[in-house]
């Protein structure tokens, strides 16, 4: 309460949409803020995002009219790429639509909102983690309102037969299947209209890993402390080497949120120096590193065409033959950076 009333508008960081959730949070909890949530209705230039969330809060608070009115004055399918601290986009802008609808009682056009979200949930379209959690949670408010009475199913996967009986409106199962051919036979013994999906996933076999670079140009090589490459498809144990790795942005456009994973075989130790006389080995430069046992990760931010180089310092510690993964990059929230490599085998043999 004491930051909505403190808020000022910032044009520069787009704070209209965090003091639109502050004081949608603050409803949701029973506290309007009413005079911080009409100053910031008559703000001029506040973001559709912003419009969305202050009229779910308006609802929350019992003022419907308002709420409606807000509403209207929204675009529902507009995201503005420069509200990248919030992670707008359009579907998600749905999802806060529907939640308003819901809240104003707009049944008709919310079946409607939701019939379109549930179609881009339900395609091969990448959503961020936001995106997603958003969608999630307004089709859950729907379906508490709209959902059917429970779930009755009896099907056959390969001639076994089973039951599916609950009073929720969603219920899954994971299916044993068999290499070769499969079938199931699904029949639903209720009146109500019944939705079924049938999600496969896998992982690829060792070594047939697929490389790709989008945007994200990635290169890793091993060196010694002289600067000089070592081949690590035989490499003695107790030897100390460095993993350097390169990633560059292949845009005019600077991208936040990067992830870079680089996970070690386990027959290398990665030597973490930042707790030792020597201190934090390499210099390396991002918002935040986290050194694991078997990976390095790193999060951080390019400048359009901006290069930057990560250094991990390794020992090959075990005999044996091993497999190296690839290196793995992407933006959290935006598909459309992203970069891996493919992985090989090493081995680890007597001095």
């Amino acid at each position: 309460q004491k930051a909505s009333k403190e808020w000022r508008l910032n044009k520069g960081y787009h704070n209209d949409f965090a003091q639109a959730y502050r004081l949608y949070t603050l409803a949701l909890a029973g506290s309007p803020d009413m005079a911080s949530m009409n100053r910031l209705r008559e703000t001029t230039g506040i973001s559709n995002e912003s419009k969305l969330r202050l009229a779910a809060a308006y609802a929350l608070a019992g003022q419907k009219q308002a709420a409606q009115t807000l509403f209207n004055q929204s675009k529902i399918d507009e995201t503005n790429q420069n509200h990248y601290y919030y992670y707008g986009s359009p579907e998600r802008n749905k999802a806060m639509a529907l939640e308003t609808l819901l809240l104003t009682g707009n049944k008709q056009r919310a079946f409607k909102m939701a019939t379109d979200l549930a179609k881009n949930m339900a395609s091969d379209q990448w959503m961020s983690t936001q995106t997603t959690a958003y969608c999630l949670y307004a089709m859950s408010k729907f379906a508490q309102q709209n959902g059917g009475k429970g779930v009755e199913v009896t099907y056959s996967l390969n001639g076994k037969s089973q039951t599916i009986t609950t009073a929720k409106s969603l219920a899954n199962r994971n299916l044993d299947i068999k290499n070769g051919s499969n079938s199931i036979t699904i029949k639903n013994t209720k009146s109500n209209t019944l939705y079924v999906r049938v999600l496969t996933s896998g992982i690829l076999p060792i070594g047939q890993e697929k490389a790709m670079q989008s945007k994200l140009y990635t290169n890793l090589v091993f060196k010694n402390r002289s600067g000089a490459q070592v081949n690590v498809s035989k490499i003695a144990q107790g030897t100390e080497f460095i993993a350097e790795i390169t990633i560059r942005n292949q845009t005019n456009e600077r991208v936040e949120n990067l992830a870079l994973t680089q996970i070690i075989p386990s027959g290398f130790e990665i030597v973490n120096t930042r707790f030792t006389d020597f201190g934090s080995f390499g210099n390396n430069v991002a918002d935040h590193i986290d050194i694991r046992d078997d990976r390095t990760n790193f999060y951080f931010g390019l400048k359009a065409n901006e290069s930057r180089t990560f250094r991990v310092l390794l020992n090959a510690s075990y005999l044996g033959n091993y497999y190296l993964p690839g290196m793995q990059a992407e933006a959290m929230y935006d598909n459309t950076y992203a970069a891996r490599t493919l992985g090989q085998w090493v081995e680890v043999v007597k001095e």
